[in-house]
């Protein structure tokens, strides 16, 4: 049995197996799997909650794993490959299917399409789903944030997706940012960091004590999600 849930920003997996024992345990393995033994007669929603309360930990784990993950070779957008989406790594099934479109499901991106082994295609499908989705999650996190910002006479800013070779993110004079879609790559916390790292530069253009001060007020933690985001591979 396969349950998923969110923990924020990300999506958890676990496959879940039953036998006769006391409690449920619960392991995130080091190539970022995780699985729960559960006794068999735990009825599943209280499995579920137990699941959800544990999300921290699973997510903290998860983040410790990932720092040793192997460099990704370049993509190829075959079937069985592995991309990551905040942060966690998924496989990609290609299912020959006349509608094109593409989901999330457990640890796989299904995409469906007429020609499996088309792969411009496949990479077509794939960054048109990391596009929208990226675009929902800045938005969300720029929402989030907004009114702080609205006290330091801030409007709402429009933003983009522009492919850029070493910035994630940049904010123009006319107070329009554009972020990066590899940034889906990387872990929620990651991508907010970044979100007000280009707000806080609407009120201070300059990587001044100021912003930096404003940062902080914002964003506490920020340095350890810069820290995090320097490990994401792209």
């Amino acid at each position: 049995m396969i349950y998923s849930f969110d923990y924020g920003a990300t999506q958890i997996a676990v496959n879940i197996t039953f036998s006769q024992r006391k409690r449920l345990s619960i392991t995130v393995h080091p190539n970022l799997q995780i699985t729960a033994k559960a006794p068999d007669d735990i009825p599943q929603e209280q499995i579920k909650e137990r699941l959800k309360k544990r999300g921290p930990w699973i997510a903290r784990q998860l983040d410790y794993f990932e720092q040793y993950q192997p460099i990704m070779p370049p993509r190829e957008y075959v079937g069985g490959e592995t991309h990551y989406y905040l942060g966690r790594q998924y496989r990609l099934k290609l299912i020959q299917h006349a509608e094109q479109k593409v989901r999330l499901l457990g640890r796989f991106f299904e995409i469906y399409l007429p020609d499996t082994y088309n792969k411009q295609r496949v990479k077509s499908l794939l960054w048109q789903w990391y596009r929208d989705h990226l675009n929902k999650i800045l938005d969300a996190f720029i929402k989030k944030h907004q009114k702080s910002f609205t006290k330091l006479g801030i409007s709402k800013p429009d933003f983009h997706l522009r492919l850029m070779k070493k910035r994630w993110g940049s904010c123009s004079r006319k107070s329009t940012i554009l972020f990066n879609p590899e940034l889906v790559k990387a872990p929620g916390h990651c991508i907010e960091y970044v979100v007000v790292h280009e707000l806080c530069h609407l009120v201070h253009p300059h990587h001044n004590p100021k912003f930096y001060n404003l940062l902080t007020y914002i964003l506490p933690d920020w340095e350890s999600r810069k820290k995090r985001l320097e490990k994401v591979q792209i």
